[in-house]
């Protein structure tokens, strides 16, 4: 075998081989074997039809498979010796293998580029007081009670804080309906607005209104509405009550504690403490990673593997795509909006690839990996609690070649794990908190 390697780009790598008669021939035999083995052919026993038989019988699939077997062994040897890692499954482009001849093809891939990794023993971050506040840790008590709360349909006045509202609602810019700000029966609970805090645009309108009546309002479409072109402008709302509950939780008592699962009122606020304190260090973790994040990649500027881009855009495209039809979208509503997202998509997929190139390039450099048996593991995972086969899924992902980005997706999220472990956490300062101790149990 012969081969020739040709960095084309600071992220595209060119791959020339040539295989010898000898070669070939070598894996011709082998597609053959493979092929008969356990075959039924009339006149030979299972298994022992002769390799030039089945070349002369299945001669276009023995050479279909003779050539995928010098292609990928031939390119995993080469890129295992060179210490290559492509981004992207290899594609070979030549014709098909023909036995007692060479056999040559070529390749085409991305691969990483240099970039300019920090050492991580010099990174910081800030991060705030990981005790909950107050606020958060009331609010994870009520969730809790709400598990046991009791709904009263009310009749005699208009809405109010936590009241439970069903509504139908229309959202039409120039008389066009807007999927996903359009709904019937929609249920939704009035929440108590932080002083300062931005009013959500149904308040005002839902709170103005009995049951049965009619309301209009204006709101402001978000800026992560997936058309771009109706960001910023304004939705006209319609809406209609149909029903008003009040929300009753139960008292802090022993007795609702048991109902919930705990002993006493006591071991309920424990879990509620160690839940609470749970969700808000993942918070901060996620957010002390993006920040890290962010600071890394703003001072870096490298090439971006273009397999990686078109990857991102394709993911961000089809997720709009699918959230539009969920929310009832005709085909021509989803058409138009994807090519209005165009730019847009584009530029998420250069910052989404940038990041992902960041994190492999470090995993690279700090020996990250994830084997074949932890993908398996995730696979299981995902199976777990949703019905599915895990056979029949394990199946699907390794056939259509999902277990490699899998895999990849595992690295870099390992790679960022490295990243925010090493760094140094600054704590920024906060104010004091009110104890969570003065919720009080309340009398039976």
């Amino acid at each position: 075998m012969e081969y020739s390697i040709e960095k084309t780009s600071p992220t595209s790598v060119s791959l020339a081989v040539t295989c010898s008669a000898d070669e070939v021939k070598k894996a011709f035999d082998r597609a053959a074997k493979a092929i008969g083995k356990g075959m039924n052919l009339p006149g030979f026993r299972v298994g022992k039809i002769p390799v030039n038989v089945i070349k002369s019988r299945f001669a276009s699939r023995v050479a279909a498979d003779a050539t995928e077997i010098l292609a990928d062994d031939t390119m995993m040897d080469i890129l295992k010796k060179e210490g290559i890692r492509p981004l992207c499954p290899s594609q070979y482009h030549g014709e098909p293998a023909q036995e007692g001849k060479e056999f040559a093809f070529s390749s085409t891939f991305d691969t990483l580029p240099e970039v300019d990794l920090p050492d991580l023993e010099t990174l910081s971050v800030v991060v705030p007081d990981p005790a909950p506040g107050d606020d958060a840790l009331n609010a994870m008590l009520d969730q809790a009670l709400r598990r046991v709360a009791a709904y009263e349909d009310v009749t005699d006045r208009k809405p109010q804080d936590h009241d439970l509202l069903t509504v139908d609602v229309r959202g039409t810019v120039d008389g066009r309906s807007l999927p996903g700000m359009t709904a019937d029966n929609f249920r939704l609970q009035l929440l108590p607005v932080r002083p300062g805090a931005k009013v959500p645009e149904m308040d005002p309108i839902v709170r103005a209104l009995n049951v049965g009546e009619r309301g209009q309002g204006v709101m402001i479409c978000p800026d992560n509405y997936p058309d771009p072109t109706l960001r910023g402008r304004e939705v006209q709302l319609d809406v209609v009550l149909r029903r008003i509950q009040r929300e009753v939780l139960p008292p802090l008592t022993d007795e609702t504690a048991q109902k919930l699962g705990f002993k006493t009122f006591d071991d309920l606020k424990q879990e509620v403490w160690q839940q609470t304190f749970a969700a808000h260090m993942r918070q901060i973790q996620r957010e002390g990673k993006h920040r890290l994040m962010e600071e890394q990649l703003a001072r870096l500027d490298f090439p971006l593997p273009e397999s990686l881009v078109q990857r991102f855009y394709r993911e961000h495209l089809r997720d709009a795509e699918h959230y539009l039809k969920k929310q009832h979208a005709d085909e021509q509503t989803i058409r138009e909006t994807l090519e209005h997202m165009h730019d847009e998509a584009m530029e998420f997929a250069r910052k989404k690839a940038k990041g992902h190139t960041f994190l492999l390039a470090l995993a690279q450099r700090e020996g990250i990996s994830v084997s074949g048996r932890e993908a398996e593991e995730a696979v299981r995972s995902m199976t777990k609690g949703t019905g599915q086969n895990y056979e029949d899924l394990r199946k699907t992902i390794w056939e259509t070649g999902v277990i490699t980005a899998m895999q990849e997706r595992m690295i870099v999220d390992r790679a960022l794990d490295r990243l925010y472990g090493a760094a140094r956490k600054v704590m920024a300062e906060s104010t004091t908190l009110r104890p969570f101790s003065e919720v009080k149990k309340q009398g039976a």
